[in-house]
């Protein structure tokens, strides 16, 4: 996957009304492209046969 550039990430965060100033498009696009690349590995695990668990916020975690 292509890296996303400030002005993709610019535009993106104007778009859901974040407010990213223009002088942290730049750190907020490097942080976001290393996210989206350390979760790229989790795109080739093999979960076809894996039934989804619903994860509901007011349950209390399993021990």
């Amino acid at each position: 996957m292509a890296e996303l550039t400030p002005e993709q990430v610019g535009a993106m965060a104007a778009a859901v009304g974040l407010p990213v100033t223009p002088d942290d498009v730049a750190e907020v696009a490097h942080r976001l492209n290393a996210l989206l690349e350390a979760l790229g590995p989790l795109a080739e695990l093999a979960l076809a046969t894996v039934e989804p668990v619903p994860a509901l916020p007011d349950e209390p975690p399993l021990p």
